[in-house]
């Protein structure tokens, strides 16, 4: 099978991005070729085993730039003829898509005036080109919160969705850094002095990810230390309000901004606590990650992830609404060094459970699916129409009279 992937940012570092990848490399290992189609691709070695075509995108603005990669990325799978087209993003007339996102129509509920601007509006056209019903696209969800908002926006037929397991790699499962010597060497090379109380927060937006509620919270701790991974000061616009706001908190010295690493395993070891206040998060990949590394947590109900926290009695979810005094006493429960010792263990056991890394395989696995029975529907329309041009041949060649 020749098969087209669409994502239309293709860098290090993202999680949607490490998924495309390593699903493309799955269904490439099953002897199927796949080709990624974006519209960016960073200048890192990310993918180059992969073919990677880059379609020229004129518009500025992300919700306009999506809307014409879709429609670019429809021209380029018709014209090659692939023969089934999975995307990351929602785009129009897939086969397939991967989807990472929340339901626009849902929070268009809670939100309604929001969703008068241009950018919602073309993000609810693509999102109904998927889900609506009619629509033959299938659709692979990767929460149980995720799969109940859009049953109940679109009442998308249960048969077109289907619920992965998480997508975690067992290359980033080491919770024995904690104990052979990593935590210590690198807490070194950080700079971090034993009585150091480490938290780490990842990602690469910080207002979605509860960065600032996290540095507001550093106040009332004195003796933490903050790891940011993911952004520089200066890498991002949103990064850069992040520094500022640190400054003028008086925070700045006791926080680390380490841009883009892929150690995650070996940071992790060396900090004490995962603190991700959320505003929303699918899934929060980062979340489970932690709980199998040994590392506890804390984080937000809103987040797909969060019920691996309450299932492994790895930390501490607070519930929705967020208030900072809750965050600030989940702080404090988790300053308790002999009760984090409890979660980490508990997270490590947890973390022994081989379900929890089949995601990416079960995603090839329905994605080769889709395009055998797409390939089998084809074949059997071709037999079809060959079978209907014999007769009409037949009847014309006057050897068979009717009645």
């Amino acid at each position: 099978m020749r098969i087209a992937f669409a994502i239309m940012k293709l860098f290090r570092g993202g999680g949607l991005q490490r998924d495309c990848v390593e699903i493309a490399r799955h269904c490439r290992a099953r002897g199927h070729d796949v080709v990624i189609f974006t519209s960016f691709r960073d200048e890192s070695d990310f993918a180059d085993d992969l073919p990677v075509a880059v379609l020229p995108i004129r518009r500025s603005t992300n919700h306009r730039m999506l809307e014409e990669f879709a429609a670019a990325f429809r021209w380029a799978a018709a014209l090659q003829q692939f023969d089934l087209t999975v995307g990351f993003d929602k785009l129009t007339h897939l086969d397939v898509l991967y989807c990472a996102d929340p339901s626009i129509r849902f929070r268009m509920g809670k939100e309604r005036l929001r969703f008068l601007m241009p950018r919602y509006r073309v993000q609810l056209a693509l999102e109904r080109a998927t889900f609506e019903p009619g629509r033959k696209t299938e659709v692979l969800l990767l929460s149980d919160k995720q799969l109940n908002e859009y049953r109940q926006a679109w009442h998308t037929p249960p048969e077109r969705l289907s619920l992965l397991p998480p997508t975690l790699s067992t290359a980033r499962c080491r919770p024995e850094y904690r104990r052979n010597g990593v935590r210590e060497a690198l807490r070194a090379d950080l700079g971090l002095a034993p009585q150091d109380w480490v938290w780490i927060a990842v990602g690469v937006q910080p207002h979605t990810k509860g960065f600032d509620r996290t540095i507001s919270a550093l106040r009332e701790f004195p003796r933490a230390r903050l790891l940011v991974v993911g952004l520089f000061e200066r890498s991002t616009r949103a990064a850069a309000a992040l520094a500022a706001w640190a400054k003028r908190l008086k925070l700045s010295h006791r926080i680390s901004f380490l841009g883009h690493r892929e150690d995650i395993p070996d940071l992790m070891a060396a900090a004490d606590l995962l603190v991700h206040p959320a505003r929303h998060d699918t899934t929060g990949t980062v979340i489970l990650e932690a709980v199998v590394n040994g590392l506890p947590v804390v984080t937000t109900s809103i987040c797909g992830y969060a019920q691996h926290v309450v299932a492994a009695d790895a930390g501490i979810v607070i519930n929705e609404p967020f208030t900072a005094r809750a965050f600030a006493a989940a702080l404090t429960a988790a300053a308790d060094a002999a009760r984090r010792g409890r979660w980490s263990a508990s997270g490590e056991r947890y973390g022994a459970q081989s379900f929890l890394y089949d995601g990416r395989t079960r995603a090839a696995e329905m994605i080769l699916g889709a395009s055998a029975e797409r390939a089998r529907r084809r074949q059997a329309g071709a037999a079809a129409v060959q079978s209907a041009s014999a007769e009409v041949i037949f009847l014309r060649s006057g050897r068979m009279r009717h009645p």
